[in-house]
C-alpha cells in the first residue's frame, strides 16, 4: 500500500489550500471559472453571459484571483481574466493523490476480504 505522501499530506494542510479550496467551494466561483475555461473574458462580459451582477462577478474574480486559480492581465482598457492550468493542475494532482490513496486502501481490505474468504472456504 502506498500511502498519501508527506508533502500531498502537507499540501492539503496550508493556508494556501484553505484559499483555494474556499474559492471553489462557492458555485458561482465555480461557474466563473467554467466559462473562463472556455475563453478568457472580462468581468462585464462574465457577468451578462452567466445573469449576474458584474460587482458579485468581480468580487468572485477578486478570490479566485487570490486563490491563484485565475490570472490577470490588462488589454488596452479591459481587466482579462483567464483560468491558470498549471494551478488548476496542482489542485487537481493534489486531489488525485488523494483519490489514489484511497484506491490503495480499499485495494487492500478486497484482499483481506478474499483472503479470509479462502480460508474459511
Amino acid at each position: 500500500m502506498n500511502p498519501v505522501s508527506h508533502d500531498v499530506a502537507a499540501g492539503l494542510l496550508t493556508d494556501e489550500a484553505d484559499d483555494v479550496f474556499a474559492a471553489l467551494a462557492d458555485r458561482t466561483r465555480r461557474r466563473i471559472l467554467v466559462r473562463l475555461v472556455q475563453q478568457p473574458d472580462d468581468a462585464g462580459a462574465v457577468a451578462r453571459e452567466l445573469g449576474v451582477s458584474r460587482q458579485a462577478v468581480a468580487k468572485h474574480l477578486g478570490q479566485l484571483v487570490d486563490a491563484e486559480l485565475v490570472t490577470v492581465r490588462t488589454e488596452q482598457r479591459r481587466r482579462v481574466h483567464s483560468v491558470d492550468p498549471a494551478r488548476i493542475r496542482e489542485v487537481s494532482d493534489l486531489l488525485g493523490a488523494v483519490s489514489r490513496g484511497w484506491d490503495d486502501r480499499l485495494s487492500q481490505v478486497r484482499k483481506l476480504a478474499e483472503a479470509k474468504a479462502r480460508d474459511q472456504g
